[in-house]
């Protein structure tokens, strides 16, 4: 597959070349190699030109033009030129997705070519999941794909990549964390219900890096190292792929619930320029526990612009570059500060004298959704060395800032104020810098009739991170008010070969094989924060230590660890015959600090009409842990419960010699076993149908434990650690069970008229088979984070879209429906009847409506406008507000955000 796409990519420059020379149909004498002769031959082609348009005249760009027969092919540019060498009397084939193929005979002069759109081809096609097999559309597969292309995650009017995919995939999630420690640095993706890490993330099919950092507070995601989606910009994709399916033993660890791939942008001419901007608009439903709901709020305001441009690289090559920036001004959706305690005295009276007196706000807190500033250059290139191979180059640099909002720390909090400098009292600012950085280089080409790839792939996220307009309160008047807390970072380096050969290709047996070698080296590096930030002043027998709000990293966390992995892995595929095609991969691991894996799958497709099919898989995966949950400590960790009191919850490393107290030696790596089997079926011509089922086991999956009492261990008091400690360990082996329907209806009425329709459910439930037990048989599963990992992400979900275009108009509307969440830490105003039931709030199932409409005033300009959450649903209000009130929404789990209403417009401009 990926050596196709490149002959594609790399014949862009050759075309554009050609096209500049203004005589048709001249004779070109050139030299080729000949394998027979073992020497350079000269041959007299002609130049043909011609253009490809649809039935309205549109070009179509990037369509694919082969001489029938032959390696010699070309694409068309922004204009739907393209030039080829043919000689007369030879045949072009002419592709392009979505549309019937078409045969043209070369007689002469320059061609006009006219593609009609095909229904029948409405399930794009991708080879994610295979690696190396043909391209099929969804009802040939053996594994269930959803492909998404850029056009389709512009109309759902979302900001940023990641929500995008959220509102069109039914089995992926990524929804937005206001509050919560880290978790505003990064939406959480997850796909059939797993965890953020056990989802695969590979650019142009290779592996990017995890990011450095991890929530540690309880909810969902809770001490899981995912990858930043967002960081890449749409604008630089052709379309992303969601395999869902486990393929560990196809693309390594991770993949355990399956692979989402991003295609870039591969075109080297013309561009975009999209500018968005967006806001909320809304009233929400505050109407509870004394807090009153405000008038219509406009907040959350939010703009992006970027920049996509494709240029020749010489006569051979090309380069593809995305520009953006984007902006958020967060929102907040607080209430107001009330306490038993008062904001400065118990007595209310007389507190409430003092606060009017003193001109304070009580709702002062900003918990919505963070401050985020990001901007980044990504790009995407290739240059043909020569008629056998092709170099490319791909990666990008992304920069954010993000503010996240922190509780109020009131003057009557002994344990965190300093009147000296706070006298009324703070709300700390949590600030993060992230750097994120990659870049992969690589060659394809031919070694003795197999597809060759080799390359060589960097990879790194850093965060520095700072607390502001906070306190150390155990150091009391000497106290800083702005604190650096310290530096993560993880580096990836990837050396992949991959080889890859089709035997009897177009006929019946054939077989696909590939194989290949993969070499990582990662590493994780902890730097400490200001000592102000962590140390233990003069007053920490009664006062918190470490900046309040987000505390130091100390000198004893600080270091740098770093593994290799070396794999290497067969692939097989082989059609049998019209009916039949099976697959299968295995694989093995070797990680320097944890030991070797095997994984296997096996797969197959059968079908039982030109239309219908069955598919079926097994597979056995893993997931490694990450450089963060081997290593990652923090000794001066503070977290609170649900009234604001201190809790010192210190993390200590898997690594470390107090771990091994508690009978923990390190991390192993989870291990998976799924089975999944579906049917597929082409109802009509425009209209296709997916059902797939599915169980996955997870062993030895990896949790931040409870907190560990410890007490009873010298060695935790000598180290300062008298209470308790939490610590990363294979804590309990869970059973994900789910369904997933998928329908997609696409007809063209006629010239002027085209109406496309989705739906898709996904259903799914995870449970726990067992809670695992340290050498020492000490239980570490915390009650509460595995509520988070069972409940924490919607039961259910189903979307459903219906895209009507009329000459120069497009409508778009969506329905989305996402199912029910638990809270276990969100507790209920009135406690149930039965001590058996359920003691904490269930989250209810939401539908949230959009609708956008796409004006077409002339050739390649579209603007869109839109409204998201039309009827302005919000999830569920906490029955019982938590922290001092001011968080009335949880915090802990999320099924779409808290944004409400939100308008928007975009511009888009391909050139």
């Amino acid at each position: 597959m990926m050596f196709q796409i490149d002959l594609k990519k790399y014949s862009l420059a050759s075309m554009l070349f050609f096209s500049m020379m203004s005589m048709n149909n001249t004779v070109i004498a050139h030299e080729r190699f000949s394998p027979k002769t073992k020497t350079y031959i000269t041959i007299n082609d002609e130049r043909i030109t011609g253009k490809v348009t649809d039935a309205k005249g549109e070009a179509l760009i990037g369509a694919n033009v082969k001489v029938k027969g032959s390696n010699n092919n070309a694409s068309t540019d922004a204009d739907g030129n393209f030039t080829i060498e043919a000689n007369q009397g030879d045949v072009l084939v002419i592709s392009y997705t979505g549309y019937a193929s078409q045969e043209v005979k070369v007689s002469g002069g320059s061609l006009a070519i006219t593609l009609a759109e095909d229904a029948s081809l409405i399930g794009e096609v991708a080879v994610v999941g295979t690696r190396f097999g043909k391209p099929r559309t969804d009802v040939d597969r053996p594994v269930p794909i959803d492909v998404i292309n850029v056009k389709d995650l512009q109309q759902t009017g979302q900001p940023d990549l990641g929500q995008s995919i959220h509102y069109s995939a039914p089995s992926f999630n990524a929804v937005k964390f206001g509050i919560n420690d880290a978790a505003p640095f990064v939406d959480p993706a997850s796909l059939r219900g797993m965890g953020p890490d056990q989802v695969l993330m590979l650019v142009n099919n290779k592996r990017r890096h995890k990011v450095s950092f991890l929530s540690i507070n309880d909810g969902v995601g809770k001490g899981q190292v995912g990858t930043d989606i967002n960081v890449v910009p749409a604008l630089s994709l052709k379309r992303v792929e969601i395999l869902r399916d486990g393929a560990a033993p196809t693309y390594g660890s991770d993949a355990i619930a399956g692979v989402i791939n991003m295609e870039m942008n591969d075109a080297n001419s013309g561009g975009a320029v999209n500018v968005y901007y967006g806001q909320g608009y809304s009233k929400p439903n505050l109407d509870v526990k004394g807090i009153i709901a405000p008038a219509i709020i406009q907040d959350g305001v939010t703009y992006n612009v970027s920049a996509n441009v494709g240029l020749k690289l010489t006569e051979k090559g090309f380069v593809n570059a995305t520009l953006t920036y984007s902006h958020t001004d967060g929102y907040d959706r607080s209430g107001p500060y009330k306490a038993s305690a008062g904001f400065y005295v118990k007595d209310p009276v007389k507190d409430a004298e003092l606060v009017a007196q003193n001109g304070i706000n009580l709702d002062r807190a900003l918990l919505g959704s963070a401050e985020n500033t990001t901007y980044g250059l990504f790009i995407n290139s290739g240059y043909k060395v020569n008629d056998t191979w092709n170099a490319y180059l791909f990666g990008g640099y992304t920069k954010k800032n993000v503010v996240t909002g922190v509780f109020t720390r009131p003057p009557s909090n002994a344990r965190r104020s300093v009147l000296s400098k706070f006298p009324n009292g703070y709300n700390p600012i949590a600030p993060a810098d992230l750097q994120d950085l990659s870049l992969t280089a690589g060659l394809k080409g031919k070694i003795k009739g197999w597809d060759a790839d080799f390359s060589l792939g960097q990879g790194s996220n850093r965060v520095d991170w700072y607390a502001n307009n906070t306190v150390n309160p155990s150091l009391g008047d000497a106290s800083p008010t702005e604190f650096k807390t310290g530096v993560t970072q993880v580096t990836q380096s990837l050396l992949n070969a991959d080889f890859s050969k089709t035997y009897n290709k177009d006929n019946y047996p054939n077989l696909t094989v590939g194989t290949g070698l993969e070499g990582r080296y990662e590493t994780f590096t902890q730097e400490a924060g200001d000592k102000a930030s962590w140390e233990a002043g003069p007053l920490k027998l009664t006062k918190d230590v470490g900046s309040s709000g987000r505390e130091g990293f100390s000198d004893k966390t600080a270091g740098t660890w770093n593994r290799t992995n070396v794999g290497l892995y067969v692939d097989l595929e082989s059609e049998i015959n019209e009916i039949l095609l099976v697959g299968g991969a295995i694989r093995g691991e070797n990680y320097s600090d944890f030991g070797s894996n095997l994984s296997y799958k096996l797969n197959t497709r059968v079908k039982v009409s030109a239309n219908g099919a069955f598919r079926a898989s097994i597979c056995r995966g893993f997931r490694a842990p990450s450089m963060t949950q081997s290593y990652y400590s923090n000794y001066a960790n503070i977290s609170f419960d649900n009234a604001g009191n201190s809790i010192i919850n210190p993390v200590i490393p898997a690594t470390s010699d107090l771990a091994k107290v508690l009978g923990i030696s390190g991390l192993k790596a989870e291990t998976s076993f799924d089975v999944a089997g579906g049917v597929t079926a082409k109802v009509a011509d425009f209209l296709t149908l997916t059902a797939d089922v599915y169980q996955i086991d997870v062993d030895n999956r990896i949790m931040l434990s409870g907190g560990i009492p410890t007490k009873s261990y010298p060695e935790f008091v000598a180290a300062g650690f008298p209470n308790q400690t939490t610590v990363f360990v294979n804590a309990i082996d869970t059973r994900t069970k789910g369904l997933e329907l998928v329908a997609n209806f696409n007809q063209r009425i006629n010239a002027d008229n085209k109406v496309a329709l989705t739906a898709a459910f996904s259903s799914m439930a995870t449970t726990v088979r067992n809670n695992r037990t340290t050498e020492k048989g000490i239980v570490v599963a915390d009650a509460t984070a595995t509520r988070y990992i069972t409940n924490g992400l919607p039961n259910n979900k189903f979307i459903a879209s219906f895209n009507y275009d009329y000459k120069f108009v497009g409508i778009v509307l969506r329905a989305s429906r996402f199912g029910e969440v638990h809270d276990p830490l969100a507790t209920l105003a009135l406690k149930p009847s039965n001590p058996d039931d359920v003691q904490y709030q269930i989250f209810s199932a939401k539908t949230l409506f959009d609708a956008a409409i796409n004006i077409y005033p002339m050739k390649g300009l579209t603007v869109s406008l839109g409204c998201n959450n039309i009827t302005d649903v919000y999830p569920d209000l906490l029955q019982i507000p938590q922290t001092t009130n001011e968080v009335i929404f949880s915090r802990r789990v999320n099924q779409f955000g808290t944004q409400g209403r939100f308008l928007n417009a975009s511009v888009n401009y391909k050139f």
